[in-house]
């Protein structure tokens, strides 16, 4: 009795797709807006921080090494949490374990507005020096690290909101699939049956996977560009705007949990 109510009231797949390109957008904005205020450093882009990391470290500019290669720590910080307060949660039955993580994710956020908005005067950000710079540093990458470890099952796929390697990946992968299957279902009559594929292809999986990971894409860019265009009219202020998103995404998750206790996990794949 208690699984069947579990899956009337878990969130379905199409409004978790949804939510997910909204934590993508909410993602992008707080990439570019830390971004410009510290550094010059990413919140969520591990993988150039660590490009950065060891090109500074070869160059000798240890100052700007030690900038690029601190925020890695944090940012994993933030996915051991996250998976830690996630999987002890369903070990427990508590559905809404994705609000958790969140309301962690929003207290970070928050703390970062409220610390950086000393460092940043009425004409241009302003990053400060010793220990702060580094306590600043952490908050936005300890919360891109809790946000990636939340809305990972959508429609039987593992996806990832907060960096998009992985999501053009397989959107490459899951339109190639669907182009392929196209073809053979249309070769020979195409103008008699491509309005019919066209109609089946809405219910197929790969059909469905090349729009969620491209709508991610777009919702992170679109994110970024918001971002971009608010944090230097409202300065931290502006991070706001996507600690709003959240908030809304754990209310969803106490009325919908969007990843129940019961509910199977996807299949880890590489990214």
């Amino acid at each position: 009795m208690q699984s069947g109510k579990v899956k009337r009231t878990q969130l379905p797949g199409h409004p978790k797709a949804w939510l997910a390109i909204s934590l993508a957008w909410a993602a992008g904005f707080v990439d570019v807006a830390s971004w410009l205020v510290l550094y010059h450093v990413y919140a969520s882009h591990m993988s150039g921080n660590t490009a950065s990391f060891a090109r500074e470290l070869v160059q000798r500019k240890w100052n700007d090494a030690f900038h690029y290669g601190w925020v890695i720590l944090p940012f994993v910080g933030g996915l051991l949490y996250s998976a830690t307060a996630t999987k002890a949660a369903r070990r427990r039955g508590f559905h809404s374990s994705f609000s958790i993580a969140l309301v962690t994710e929003i207290f970070l956020l928050g703390a970062f507005v409220a610390l950086g908005s000393r460092y940043v005067d009425e004409t241009q950000p302003k990053a400060p020096a010793g220990a702060m710079e580094f306590l600043l540093l952490s908050f936005p990458a300890a919360a891109m690290g809790v946000q990636t470890v939340t809305v990972t099952n959508v429609n039987g796929l593992r996806v990832y909101t907060t960096y998009l390697t992985g999501s053009l990946s397989k959107f490459s992968e899951a339109a190639v699939d669907h182009l392929f299957w196209l073809y053979d279902r249309t070769r020979g009559r195409f103008i008699s049956r491509f309005a019919k594929a066209i109609r089946v292809s809405l219910r197929r999986k790969s059909f469905q996977h090349a729009l969620l990971t491209a709508g991610l894409w777009v919702g992170f860019f679109l994110g970024a560009s918001c971002g971009a265009l608010a944090e230097p009219r409202f300065k931290l202020v502006s991070l706001a705007a996507p600690m709003a998103v959240l908030v809304a995404a754990v209310i969803v998750d106490v009325v919908r949990p969007v990843a129940a206790a019961d509910e199977p996990q996807a299949e880890h794949s590489a990214h």
